[in-house]
């Protein structure tokens, strides 16, 4: 009896209820997130031998595969975390980003020491039941054909300021900073030959196109000729070669300068005695011949 009730209510069921016996009808009946783009720069400029850095941000990403491609090949980059394509100098990051008002997960295409042909429109790929992308567009420059202006005082006498200045306006991207060079080793402020004595200033006239870097050595020594070098990049720099004049006549010395005003205002002294004393002389005499005049008359 309690059997046949069991049997019964299975029929019941299967009459009142549709039975999901496929992987189709799963997805079907339970529907998973569509997955998102979170907003990533798409048009991303380095020089030639640079890293790039290739972003792509997913939300509702679940259980589904990303995979990274170039537009203009065939095959794939990455899949997930694994790469399938010989470059050496590619390489995949990800990081999921949970307990934030907004999950995503990041897959970074990472290129290092980039090269002109590998410029082009990359695409990040969610594969699903359909297909979801991101292109972004990558443009490599050759900053070998660009080279920085360096100008500045040549020749410098001891004691004064070296001040040299690098422009960097006309490059088709601006470059984060520059490095001094002197004579083959980097200029820093931690380097006890220069404690106390660098001003270097940084602007950038046309934001996006130009910096101008200047450097200020203060109080300059006979050490301090040699050659002096701005980089921008390993692949673009210029050099100047800066002169020590040791012309101590011409420098400023307190002591030096003091003593001279001494011996100006004593020799002024001198010379307005001098005139004074002349022309004492000069009205004795004169009354002398005045009265010996008068007296043979």
């Amino acid at each position: 009896m309690f059997r046949c009730f069991r049997i019964y209510c299975i029929i019941i069921i299967l009459l009142h209820c549709e039975v999901v016996d496929s992987t189709e009808d799963y997805y079907r009946h339970f529907p998973s997130p569509i997955p998102s783009f979170l907003p990533v720069p798409t048009s991303i400029t380095v020089q030639k031998g640079e890293t790039a850095h290739l972003r792509c941000r997913i939300h509702n990403l679940g259980t589904k595969t990303v995979v990274w491609r170039k537009i203009t090949e065939e095959f794939p980059l990455t899949v997930g975390k694994r790469l399938f394509t010989p470059s050496r100098n590619i390489k995949i990051e990800t990081e999921a980003i949970t307990g934030t008002e907004v999950d995503e997960d990041r897959y970074e295409l990472i290129i290092k020491d980039i090269t002109e042909d590998q410029a082009g429109i990359y695409e990040c790929q969610v594969s699903a039941t359909e297909k979801y992308t991101k292109n972004i567009t990558l443009h490599v420059l050759d900053p070998a054909k660009y080279k920085p202006e360096l100008y500045g005082t040549q020749y410098v006498s001891i004691m004064e300021n070296i001040h040299l200045t690098c422009n960097a306006t006309g490059t088709t991207k601006t470059p984060d900073g520059v490095d001094w060079f002197f004579n083959g080793e980097i200029i820093t402020e931690m380097n006890p030959r220069w404690q106390g004595r660098l001003v270097e200033i940084n602007k950038k006239p046309l934001p996006g196109r130009s910096l101008i870097s200047e450097l200020i050595i203060e109080r300059a020594t006979i050490g301090d000729r040699g050659h002096y070098v701005c980089r921008l990049t390993k692949h673009s720099a210029n050099g100047l070669k800066v002169h020590i004049l040791n012309d101590k006549k011409n420098y400023k010395n307190p002591k030096r300068d003091n003593t001279e005003k001494l011996d100006s205002s004593y020799s002024k002294q001198n010379s307005g005695a001098s005139c004074w004393n002349f022309l004492q002389v000069s009205c004795i005499t004169t009354l002398c011949y005045f009265i010996s005049f008068i007296t043979q008359q």
